[in-house]
């Protein structure tokens, strides 16, 4: 399978980055109702539909992720296959030196395994736990620049991923709903 960066979802799909924002934007704000999204577009809101855009034109290798032998430089966001993936991962952290990029890659992962998936994930693993750390993880991706974004992810990633899951819900009952652009 193609790497994120070789496969040409616009070229291939007609779906462009821009598309594929406002695409989540727009469930995201129906999902969680336009009262909750007002509060959170400016701040959260966008990064969360960010991240559901960044993992919907992303292509990934399970294989290449679970293989021993990858190994992103620390400037590159890291790609997980699966909640435990990050949680062996994560306990690994603590006993090595922080890399923000990653924590925050951890994060967003968590967001889509823990939130988005969550129906598939909840008999499996343990949610709590997930938002615990997805929590934590952003906490140690806050500084710099990003400082303040990463902390108000953190402050309500529990409602985030409740909001996440209630977007893949009704996007499930919907699926057959044709909508005009």
């Amino acid at each position: 399978m193609p790497s994120g960066q070789d496969f040409d979802f616009e070229n291939l799909y007609g779906v462009t980055q821009q598309r594929a924002l406002n695409f989540w934007a727009c469930h995201l704000q129906e999902a969680i109702g336009s009262a909750r999204w007002a509060r959170i577009r400016d701040s959260t809101g966008v990064y969360l539909a960010s991240v559901l855009g960044h993992f919907s034109l992303q292509s990934l290798d399970r294989a290449e992720v679970l293989s021993p032998d990858y190994s992103p430089g620390d400037g590159e966001f890291r790609q997980f296959a699966d909640l435990t993936q990050i949680a062996e991962h994560r306990m690994r952290q603590l006993t090595s030196a922080n890399n923000p990029l990653w924590m925050e890659s951890a994060g967003a992962h968590i967001l889509l395994y823990a939130g988005f998936f969550q129906s598939q994930n909840k008999h499996r693993h343990n949610i709590d736990f997930f938002a615990t750390m997805g929590r934590e993880c952003y906490l140690m991706a806050a500084v710099g620049k990003r400082e303040k974004m990463m902390k108000l992810m953190a402050a309500e990633f529990s409602q985030y991923l409740f909001h996440l899951a209630e977007l893949h819900r009704n996007l499930r009952e919907s699926r057959y709903l044709i909508r005009p652009n």
